[in-house]
């Protein structure tokens, strides 16, 4: 029996990504997970933490971990706090003081019951759990590491559900980098 992520991709997002275009696991063998082909390790696997919780979004097998969901899509976002002070009678602008915000993240994901098959009530538990807490997440991936940023905290939660598959939910978090005041301070 092969698992097709692509179609359940395209129902939740409207599109699939290139490197998984065609691709298929075999879910008769769910420890040797290969389906994706030659481009599995283009997915950058996120792992959030804080004290003993950790919870993995990854394309590994179950047996190898304890994964969550997919690797999330990120869009992100970063802008300037500007004071500016325009000259009158002139197109000159003065900025007086700069400031950088927080990079904001769009975190969207598909959560799937690649073992039963059924609704994943577990997993849509687990992310109403990693939403509920009021601190921030410790945050590894190599993508969000090469941009400075090592935690976050989400400001709100979105889950749909996804049309013509049962076992799956796309789920979307809207967070936000954030560095301990030490950090700041120091800067």
């Amino acid at each position: 029996m092969l698992f097709d992520f692509t179609g359940r991709f395209n129902a939740a997002f409207g599109f699939v990504p290139g490197s998984l275009l065609g691709a298929a696991l075999d879910a008769m063998s769910p420890l040797n997970v290969k389906g994706l082909g030659e481009n599995a390790d283009t997915f950058d696997e996120v792992k959030l933490y804080r004290g003993w919780e950790e919870y993995l979004f990854s394309f590994k097998a179950p047996g190898e971990g304890s994964v969550l969901a997919t690797p999330p899509f990120l869009s992100l976002k970063r802008s300037k706090t500007l004071v500016e002070t325009e000259v009158d009678n002139s197109d000159i602008v003065v900025v007086e003081r700069y400031g950088t915000k927080p990079y904001e993240i769009a975190w969207r994901g598909l959560l799937i019951d690649m073992d039963g098959h059924t609704f994943p009530l577990d997993k849509m538990e687990a992310i109403h759990k990693i939403f509920e807490v009021n601190a921030e997440w410790n945050v590894s991936s190599e993508i969000l590491n090469a941009l400075g940023i090592a935690s976050l905290y989400i400001r709100s939660m979105s889950i749909d559900f996804v049309e013509g598959y049962e076992d799956t939910i796309s789920y979307t978090f809207d967070a936000r980098a954030i560095k301990p005041l030490e950090y700041q301070m120091e800067s």
